[in-house]
C-alpha cells in the first residue's frame, strides 16, 4: 500500500505530479525511477530524502545519497534542510568518490594506508607510469602511458587486482600491461596515494576483505539513494550491492537515454537490469517535461526513439507552442561561428541574455573557431572543460608543496617541487637521494627530514637542507592548526617561488602571480565557510572537484562547452555545432554498435538542454587535423522526420535557402544513389562510404582531407590495412 501522506507532509511543500508523488511515498523496497530529461528527477530525489527524514523518522546520518557532482550535492542538502526545517550536516550526500573517500579516511589502515593518503590526478598517474615503464625496461613507444592508464582503469572498473590481471593475461602485451599494473599499484601504496578509480575499488576491497566492516556500514545506512544511475560503472554497482546487503532499501534515479560515459567505464546495463540486481523492484516512469518547448521535445523524441535497447518512454509537456527546431548547413566552421554569433546577438532583443545561451560541440578542438569569432566581436564567453584552474603549472606546484605537508610519502609531489625554484638539485642529486631513500625504506621527503645527507655532496646537501628547513616549519604550522592561507604564504615566501616569478617580470609570470593570488583568496573563502576544516580537507575537495563544479553562470557571457560537460545543465538557447559524420558520431566509434548508440544519446543530451531555442548545424568542410576536410551531415539528423524542424542552407552557392514544409531537404547530394554514375570528377566521397579499388579490393572510407582536386582519402580495406589515396587518381568504384 502507498502511504498517501499526512496533511502538511513533505509532498504538500513541494510541487509534485502524481507519478512523482507515488515515487516519493513508496517505501516497500527497492525502487527505480526512470526520469527523462527535464522531468524533475532532482525534485523527486530531494523530496524522497526529506520524506524519509520528516515522515519516516529516519535520522539524516542513516541516509547515503550519491549524486553526480559535488555542486549538486550541496544544492540538494540545502533544499532538504529547507523542507524539513532542521540542519542535515550528518546526511551522507556527495559523489561516489567523495563518499568513498570519507569511508577510506576512516578505514585506510585496514588496507595498509594512512588516513592522510593523497589522491592522484591524471598527471600524477602519468608521472608514475613513466617511472614504472623505465623501471621495467618497457619502451613508451610499445606501451604509451595513456594506454597503460586506460588498461589499469579497466582492471579497476572490474575490481580486478594485479594478480588476477596477470592470471588472465592472454599474450605478451597483456602480460606487460599486468606487470605495469602490479608495479604501479606498489608505487602508489608506497607513496600512500590512491588514484581516482582506487577510491571506489578500494572501498569494495575493504568490504570484501573485512565482512565486519561491511556489516557495520550496512547497519549504519538504512537507505541508499543514487542519482544518475545510468552512469554508474561496474565497481560502483559492486559498491552499492555491498552496502545494501540482503535487505536493500535502494532508491535509484536515472535515464538510460542519457547514458554517455561508456568510454570511461559507465555501463548502461546497470539501470536496464536494476530489477535483476535488486529483487521486487518497483519501477516508476517520469515523462512529463518541465524544461523544454514541444518542438524541442518532438525533435528529441524522434532522435532517441531510433535507438536500440532502451526503456520505453516519451517526453511530453502541456504547452504545445514554441519556436521550431532549426537544422542549418554552413560552408565551413568559420561561417558556422560567425552566423551563430549573429544569431546570439539577435536573441538579446527577445530577452535571452548571453548567459542563457550555450554553444555545444563534440570535441574541445571545435571551440577554437568560436573563441576566435567571439574575441574578434568582443562577445564575452565562458569556456567550460578547458584547462582547469587547478591544472595550471603554478597552481599544481603550490598544491604539490601543500600535499607534502599532509603526506610526506608522496614522491611524485616531491619530485615536482624538489628543484622548483632552482636549488641546484639536478638529476644526479635526485638519483642519489632516491638510492638513499631505498636503502632506508623511506620516502624522499622523509629521507631529507631524518637522514644524514652529507654523502650527497656539498651543493646537493645545501639544496636539501633548505627543503628540510622549509618543510619542518610547514609541518609544524599544520600541526598547530594554522590556516591553509598561512601555510600557502609560507610556501611562497620560504621556497622563493613568488620571488622567482617576480624576477621573471613577464606577462606570463604576472599572470601566474594573479592565479596564485586567486588560490590564496579561494582558500580564504573556503576557510570562512568551513571553519572547522583544515589544509587536508581543502586539498581533498580540490582533487575531487569536476569542471561543472567550478562552472558559474555569468549573465553577460555565452557558455561554450562539450556535450559531455553539458550533462545536467539547461539553457534558453542551445546551438549544437558540428553535427557531422566523424564528429558525432566520432569516427573512432564507427565500428562499435554500442558506442554508436552512446553517440546518439550524447546528441540527445545536447538537444534536451534547450528550453526554448535549439539549432543543430553541420558544415560542408571543416579544418581538422591540419587540413580542410569534406564533411557530411550526421546520420542521427537523418533520423528526424522533416516536419519536425526547419532547414536552412547557407552552404556554397546558397544564400540562406530555407525549406518550406512541402519541399524536400536540399542536402541530398551526399545521399544520392551510389549505383549511378560514379565519376571521379563529380562524386562526393563521405565518411563510412564503401568503395572498391581495382588492386586493393573493397574498403571503407575512414578519413578525408583536402578539397577538390587535392582531396585525399584514407580507406580501411578488407585486408585490415589502411591506405591513403588521392581521390582523383584512385579510380574507385562503389562497393
Amino acid at each position: 500500500m502507498i502511504n498517501t501522506g499526512a496533511p502538511g507532509c513533505v509532498t504538500d511543500k513541494i510541487p509534485l505530479n502524481d507519478v512523482q508523488k507515488q515515487a516519493v511515498l513508496y517505501s516497500e523496497g527497492p525502487e527505480l525511477v526512470f526520469a527523462g530529461a527535464g522531468t524533475g528527477k532532482t525534485r523527486v530525489l530531494t523530496a524522497k530524502i526529506a520524506f524519509l527524514i520528516q515522515e519516516k523518522g529516519v535520522y539524516p546520518n542513516r541516509i547515503f545519497s550519491a549524486t553526480f557532482t559535488n555542486k549538486a550535492a550541496r544544492e540538494m542538502r540545502e533544499r532538504v534542510e529547507s523542507l524539513v526545517g532542521i540542519p542535515c550536516d550528518s546526511l551522507w550526500i556527495g559523489t561516489f568518490h567523495s563518499l568513498c573517500v570519507r569511508i577510506l579516511r576512516r578505514e585506510a589502515p585496514v588496507l595498509g594506508y594512512k588516513s592522510s593518503f593523497t589522491i592522484y590526478d591524471r598527471d600524477d598517474q602519468k608521472a608514475v607510469i613513466k617511472k614504472v615503464l623505465k623501471e621495467l625496461d618497457i619502451e613508451e613507444r610499445s606501451i604509451p602511458p595513456k594506454r597503460a592508464i586506460q588498461a589499469i582503469a579497466r582492471f579497476k572498473n572490474q575490481c580486478m587486482r594485479p594478480a588476477e590481471a596477470e592470471n588472465r593475461a592472454g599474450g605478451f602485451c597483456e602480460e606487460q600491461i599486468a606487470r605495469i599494473y602490479r608495479r604501479y599499484t606498489a608505487v602508489l601504496s608506497a607513496a600512500n596515494a590512491m588514484d581516482f578509480d582506487d577510491l571506489i575499488t578500494n572501498t569494495v576491497y575493504l568490504f570484501t576483505k573485512e565482512p565486519a566492516v561491511r556489516k557495520a556500514y550496512q547497519q549504519r545506512f538504512s537507505h541508499i539513494l543514487v542519482d544518475e544511475y545510468q552512469d554508474t560503472n561496474n565497481s560502483q554497482l559492486h559498491f552499492v550491492k555491498n552496502l545494501a546487503g540482503s535487505n536493500p532499501n535502494v532508491f535509484a534515479v536515472g535515464d538510460d537515454d542519457q547514458s554517455i560515459y561508456g568510454w570511461r567505464g559507465a555501463n548502461v546495463e546497470n539501470i536496464l537490469n536494476f530489477d535483476k540486481h535488486f529483487a521486487n523492484t518497483k519501477i516508476f516512469m517520469l515523462e512529463q517535461n518541465y524544461r523544454s518547448t514541444n518542438p524541442v521535445l518532438d525533435f528529441a523524441n524522434a532522435l532517441i526513439v531510433a535507438g536500440k535497447k532502451r526503456s520505453p518512454k516519451k517526453l511530453w509537456c502541456t504547452v504545445k507552442t514554441g519556436t521550431p527546431v532549426q537544422i542549418v548547413r554552413y560552408e565551413d566552421d568559420r561561417q558556422e561561428a560567425s552566423v551563430i554569433y549573429e544569431q546570439i546577438q539577435k536573441l538579446g532583443s527577445t530577452g535571452i541574455k548571453p548567459g542563457s545561451v550555450c554553444v555545444l560541440f563534440r570535441t574541445n578542438a571545435q571551440s577554437r573557431a568560436f573563441e576566435a569569432e567571439f574575441r574578434k566581436r568582443n562577445l564575452p564567453y565562458v569556456l567550460v572543460g578547458a584547462m582547469s584552474f587547478y591544472e595550471r603549472k603554478e597552481i599544481k606546484d603550490c598544491c604539490a608543496y601543500l600535499r607534502l605537508v599532509i603526506n610526506r610519502s608522496d614522491d611524485v609531489a616531491f619530485e615536482r617541487i624538489m628543484n622548483t625554484p632552482a636549488r641546484g638539485l639536478g638529476d644526479k642529486s635526485k638519483q642519489a637521494l632516491q638510492q638513499l631513500a631505498r636503502k632506508t625504506g623511506k620516502s624522499m621527503l622523509e629521507t631529507v627530514l631524518t637522514q644524514d645527507l652529507s654523502q650527497l655532496g656539498a651543493r646537493a646537501q645545501k639544496g636539501f637542507e633548505s627543503l628540510k628547513d622549509l618543510f619542518s616549519l610547514l609541518i609544524q604550522m599544520n600541526d598547530e592548526g594554522d590556516s591553509p592561507q598561512a601555510i600557502l604564504e609560507q610556501v611562497l615566501e620560504g621556497s622563493g617561488y613568488l620571488s622567482m616569478l617576480e624576477k621573471e617580470d613577464t606577462e606570463e609570470s604576472r599572470a601566474r602571480i594573479e592565479n596564485i593570488n586567486e588560490l590564496h583568496t579561494t582558500m580564504g573563502f573556503w576557510k570562512n565557510e568551513q571553519p572547522g576544516k583544515h589544509l587536508g580537507d581543502f586539498l581533498e575537495e580540490v582533487s575531487l572537484a569536476t569542471d561543472v563544479d567550478k562552472w558559474e553562470k555569468q549573465e553577460g557571457a555565452v557558455n561554450l562547452m562539450t556535450l559531455h560537460c553539458a550533462k545536467g545543465l539547461e539553457f534558453d538557447a542551445v546551438f549544437i555545432a558540428g553535427c557531422e559524420e566523424g564528429i558525432v558520431p566520432s569516427a573512432l566509434n564507427f565500428e562499435d554498435p554500442q558506442r554508436l548508440e552512446e553517440e546518439r544519446r550524447l546528441l540527445y543530451v545536447g538537444a534536451t538542454r534547450a528550453r526554448k531555442i535549439l539549432q543543430c548545424s553541420f558544415t560542408q568542410q571543416r579544418w581538422r587535423f591540419g587540413s580542410v576536410m569534406t564533411m557530411e551531415k550526421s546520420r542521427y539528423l537523418d533520423a528526424i522526420p522533416p516536419g519536425l524542424y526547419s532547414f536552412t542552407d547557407r552552404g556554397f552557392g546558397n544564400m540562406a535557402v530555407q525549406d518550406s514544409d512541402d519541399q524536400p531537404d536540399t542536402d541530398d547530394q551526399s545521399n544520392h544513389d551510389d549505383t549511378g554514375e560514379f565519376s571521379q570528377e563529380t562524386v562526393q566521397y563521405r565518411l563510412g562510404q564503401f568503395v572498391v579499388h581495382e588492386k586493393y579490393g573493397r574498403g571503407k572510407i575512414v578519413n578525408l582531407s583536402g578539397f577538390g582536386g587535392d582531396l585525399r582519402l584514407t580507406v580501411l580495406f578488407d585486408d585490415r590495412r589502411r591506405r591513403r589515396l588521392i581521390a582523383r587518381a584512385a579510380n574507385l568504384s562503389p562497393a
